[in-house]
This record gives C-alpha cells, structure tokens and sequence, in this order.
C-alpha cells in the first residue's frame, strides 16, 4: 500500500490532540454531505445499471480475494474513478454476501481485504469499500474500526449500513452513531435508528433532532418515524419538555397534504393550550409556526368543502369538530403573542441568535415589527446572504430597508466582484453558493429602484460593471427610470460609454442606445396610475374569463420594467372612465402603477361594466417575455366566496390582525 499516512491513523492521531466526541476535526457542514444525501434521498441510476457496475465490482474483487491480481490493480484505480462507490454499495453488499453465501468467496479473506483497507487506505473510496467487506465476518476488532470510522460524517452512513450483516446488535450501534456524530453522519444515523425505547425517544427529541444548519431535515426524519410520532402524542407535556415538543414544531415542515392530521392537529391544540410555558424564543416561533400551518390547513379544508357541498348543506360533527380546534388555537396563539414580551423575545434573539432566520423572520413579521438595520447585524454575521432576511428588507419591507441594505452591500460586498469579466448571455452558466446569494441581493436592491421610489444613484453605477448581465441591465433600466433625478451626470455617462464598447448583449446595448442618444429617441410615455387594492396572489377558485392581449405597448417605455414581467406575473386592471379616447378603456398596470398598455377596445366594454360594478378582476400574464408581438394575457374575475377564516382571524399579508382588548 502507499508510504502516506491512511485515513484510520489520521483520524486516529486527530482523535488524540481533539479527543471529545461528535469529532471536532471535521466540517460538519461538508463531511459526508454528498454520499448521505445520495445514498438516502435519490433514487440514482437506473437499478439494472447498478447490478451491471456491482457485477464488474465483484469480478475485479475477486481476482483480487483470490491471489490473482496485486492490490490495487490498474483495473480497480480506473474503476473506482468512473464509479463512486455511493452509486451502487448497497446492490455491492448485496452481491458479495451472495457470493459468499454461495461459497464463491470465504468470509475470511473478504475480511482480510476490508482489514487491510479500512486501516492502512489513503483513498476514501477504498476505506467505504473496507468497510462494506468488514460487515461480513465482524468481531471486537471490527466493531473498534466501525467506531473510529462511523463517527466521521464521510463514513456514518457505510458503517451504518454495513451492521445488516454483523452479529452486534444493529439499533444499538446506529444509536451510539447518532450520539456521537454530528452532521450528515449523524442525519444518516437518525434515519436508520429505530427509536422504540423511552431512553432512545426522549434523545431523540431533547438532542437528536437540535442542529445549528439541519434541524427542520432531522424534524422531518423523525417525524416519519412512528415510534416518535407515538411518543409526542401520548407523552403529557409539562414544563419540563414543553420547549423539546415545541422545536419539533418550529421546525416542522408541511408535506404535500398541507392539512394537518388529526393527530398532529390535537396535539398542537395540546402544546397550545400550555403556551404559558413559553420563556424562549423557540417557544414564541414554534407558535408562530403552529399559526401559520394552522391558517393553510384551514383553507384547505373549507376549499375541499367548498368543492363538495352546496351552500346549505350541514357540516358533519367531524368537520364541525374540527374547524372549532382551528378556531382555538388560531385564538390561543394570538391573545398570548399580543403581549410585550413577545417582542423582546424576539429582540433577545436577534442580539445572540441561536435559530434559524426563517424562524426570526416569519416571527418578525407575524408580531408587525421594523427592528432597525443595527439589530440585525449579529443576524447577518451568522448569515451575510439570507434569502429570508432578503425577503423581509426588501420585498416586505422596502420602503423601511432600502437605504440601510444599500450601506450594507457596499461594506460587504468586494471590489473584486466587480471586476470579473463579463458575460453576455442570459444562461451563460448556473451560479451556486455565495455568489448565486450575491446576485439575488443585487437583483432585488435594483428592482427595489423600479418598482419603488427609491433610488441609490452610486449603486446603479457600480452595477454596471457587474459580471452578469441581467444585473447590467437593471441598472440601465434604474437610471432610464430616475434619468432626470442624475446628480452624477458626468460619471453616469463616463460608465455608460465604458459599458458600451463591451456590452455584447442585444437588450442591454439597446438600453444604453436609448440612455446615450435620448435625444434622438422617440419619447416614449412613462406614467403612473393609482391602484386601489391591486391583487397579489392568484386563488384556486378564481374564475377565467377570456384570453386577449396588451394593446397600445408602442406608446409606452416599457425598458423600465423589462424583465420584471414574466409568464405567471399578476397584473392590475384599471378603469381610465374619463380616458378622452375610449370611455371603456381599461388600463392595465404593474402592482406599484407603471402603465403598460390597455386590454383591446374589442374587449374592454364588458370588462368595464364589471369593473363599474365593483367586480375585482386581474390579469395573468401568458406570454415568456413582454415583447409587443406576444402580450398575451387571462382576464380573470375574483370570485368572492366567504372567508374560511372568521373576522376575528382575519390575515392581512400574512399578519395577524390581533383581538382589541
């Protein structure tokens, strides 16, 4: 074998200066991440192909086993290189232990080659397979091995796997894995365990489940467990276990069936009812949480019956039964977060936060508050591109956010970002990680600036020189928008003309033709028009009325909003009665205004008459790009069923509108 320090004595030898178990020499975010993953959560390659690459596998193993060939043949260093063992191990083990069984292989030599392996290998593909042949005939030694290996992440899962067919006792091993590993090794471990003692249910709900970057996948993993999901709902719950019962339900993720069970519906009722034991702000999301999935299995049910009963047919008891504990619980939930001291729950949280944004965020805005940018920063150390704290400043909360988000990005944002070269095409290549993050930032700040009032005139510059060119091309509409408002005349157009002797891409040297030679151009209108409650979101149960087009796009600049509208985008109908032109004319809009053509004088009389009649309608746009050729949108008519949900629970963009007192 090779000269270097193997795998085993490394771990070993890291495992003497670092001692303390889950190992702390490891990643816990990286180690073992893309083989658990695969191996727990992917179907893969197609079955047939894996016991072809199994049979070729064992083929060369046995030449191997059998003197025939030196370890490690050329053959195996250019299979192993082809073929993670990831992609097949199970189909692997599986064909071994026939052969062995079937007396083509003796247990001792396949055991022999996994010592030799798992202990002097500086390859990980051949420690996994090491692993895999010491399964077979395992005794003390063996089991010391498993240890040392399974409690690394990138080898939890082969170990934990590799017990099927050893003498130790398999549930007891994988639950010394899961209290010992951290991670992916210990997801891998959680989702082989079978929790069916008390001792191994109260650690899985007290520690097993408590991650700092996995718990709502670890929540979910022993939520499919029936063991567990037995135990929460028979356990009482008292003050002692009252924050275990409520992190599974902050972290508790909605399948496809967003109705709650009866099950998991009474035992939310129960948590519910002793929301006085709430002192953390664990406690304070879970019931945020409980809220929110509460409200959506609610409309679930009333939609579901909408859809099966005439409007005076009775409920059932059942039903009556059950839209009662929605009632409860939405009503428990709200007197008790109505009180101050939810707040500085929140603020105790942002000032050492232990949880996830998604949870401070949804918290944040159930409770309506605005911290300001300052109480974030521990948040962002943690997490300097949160999507969800992107979400709050800068879709929800813009006009609160926009200029502290601005100072933010310039700090932590580095000039070499802006000095990659640039690229043309619009799927050039997939971003990932930080830089993918980086580019919703930026795409949302500048579509912050055309779709709001709000305008940083530095920002647009310096996106100019950004890599991608969508983000280029934002910019160019942001300062077309706000281009009587430059107060940096002179380095706009500086940047402007730079940009133009590179820019390769078709609608981004349009936008600069019409930004350079704006005399030259065509004015072209830009106008607003006030909508009074514009729709946000499309309903089931909305009705379509007609297909049609956006007429009259020519006379109205549509760079500015070039690229917000796409196939999906919900767009407002106006009435324009005092429109000299047409008395029907309809005016359709973005959500904040913008006018960008009208529904067709062919189709608009009717539609009038509806929107005269206080009848709320929206279009849907059908088409991939607002090109004038193809505008195609849905006309479609609101329809006013009654809410599921009683007054005293209304939800204004996902806000709880609190009892008066």
């Amino acid at each position: 074998m090779k000269q270097q320090m193997s795998i085993y004595e490394m771990i070993m030898k890291e495992r003497e200066q670092a001692p303390l178990l889950p190992y702390s020499f490891q990643n816990p975010e990286t180690a073992g991440r893309e083989d658990t993953l695969y191996i727990l959560m992917m179907d893969g390659i197609p079955f047939s192909q894996k016991e072809d690459i199994a049979l070729e596998c064992t083929q060369i193993l046995r030449k191997v086993i059998q003197k025939e060939e030196a370890w490690p043949s050329d053959e195996w260093t250019e299979f192993l290189k082809k073929f993670p063992l990831r992609l097949f191990f199970i189909e692997l083990r599986e064909r071994l232990r026939t052969l062995i069984e079937e007396g083509f292989l003796a247990a001792q030599d396949v055991h022999r080659l996994g010592m030799e392996l798992t202990r002097t290998s500086d390859n990980p593909e051949e420690v996994k397979l090491g692993i895999i042949l010491l399964g077979f005939h395992a005794h003390d030694l063996t089991k010391q091995i498993f240890r040392t290996l399974g409690y690394h992440s990138d080898y939890t899962i082969y170990v934990a796997e590799s017990l099927r067919h050893s003498h130790f006792k398999q549930n007891e091993f994988i639950f010394d894995l899961a209290q010992n590993t951290v991670g992916y090794g210990k997801l891998a471990a959680l989702f082989l365990l079978k929790p069916m003692t008390e001792p191994q249910q109260k650690w899985f709900l007290r520690e097993g489940v408590k991650s700092t970057f996995l718990s709502n996948v670890y929540v979910s993993v022993a939520l499919q467990k029936a063991d567990i999901r037995s135990y929460l709902y028979q356990t009482e719950i008292t003050k002692e276990n009252y924050n275990d019962m409520m992190y599974i339900l902050a972290y508790r993720e909605p399948g496809e069936e967003k109705a709650v069970s009866d099950e998991m519906l009474a035992f939310m009722g129960r948590v519910v009812e002793n929301c006085a034991y709430t002192n953390t702000f664990i406690g304070e999301a879970a019931l945020v949480m409980i809220w929110l999935q509460i409200i959506e299995s609610w409309k679930q049910d009333y939609h579901l019956l909408d859809q099966q009963l005439d409007e005076n047919d009775p409920l059932s008891p059942y039903w009556e039964e059950r839209f009662h504990a929605y009632e409860t619980i939405i009503r428990l939930i709200e007197v008790f977060l109505n009180k101050p001291k939810s707040k500085n729950l929140v603020l105790k949280e942002m000032a050492s936060p232990r949880e996830t944004d998604f949870l401070l965020v949804n918290t944040i805005q159930f409770l309506e508050m605005k911290p300001e940018m300052n109480a974030f920063l521990p948040v962002l150390m943690h997490n300097p591109l949160g999507l969800n704290l992107l979400d709050l400043f800068l879709v929800h909360h813009p006009e609160t956010y926009f200029y502290d988000v601005c100072r933010y990005l310039e700090q932590l944002l580095t000039e070499d970002l802006f000095q990659l070269p640039l690229k043309f095409k619009e799927q050039e290549e997939i971003e990932t990680g930080d830089l993918l993050k980086v580019n919703l930032w930026l795409e949302r700040l500048l579509q912050s600036m055309i779709e709001k009032d709000l305008y940083d005139e530095e920002w647009c510059i310096t996106a100019l020189y950004y890599y991608q060119p969508k983000i280029r091309r934002l910019a160019l509409q942001a300062l077309k928008k706000y281009s009587d408002e430059w107060d940096l005349e002179e380095d706009i157009e500086a940047a402007l003309e730079e940009l133009f002797e590179k820019e390769q891409n078709k609608k981004n040297l349009r936008l600069l033709n019409q930004l350079l030679n704006a005399d030259a151009e065509m004015e072209k209108e830009k106008r607003y028009l006030v909508v009074g409650n514009p729709v946000t979101q499309a309903s089931p149960v909305d009705k379509k009325l007609m297909n049609t087009h956006i007429a009259g796009m020519r006379y109205h600049d549509l760079t500015i909003v070039e690229g917000l509208v796409k196939k999906g985008k919900i767009l407002q109908l106006v009435r324009e009665p005092e429109n000299e032109q047409d008395q029907f004319a309809i005016a359709i809009t973005l959500e904040n205004g913008y006018l960008i053509g009208y529904v067709p004088r062919v189709d608009n009389r009717v539609l009038a008459t509806l929107l005269d009649s206080e009848e709320v309608l929206y279009a849907y746009f059908e088409a991939e790009e607002l090109e004038e050729d193809d505008a195609t949108i849905s006309i479609m008519l609101r329809k006013s069923n009654p809410s599921p949900i009683p007054e005293k629970a209304k939800i204004v963009d996902n806000i709880v509108q609190f009892p008066k007192k």
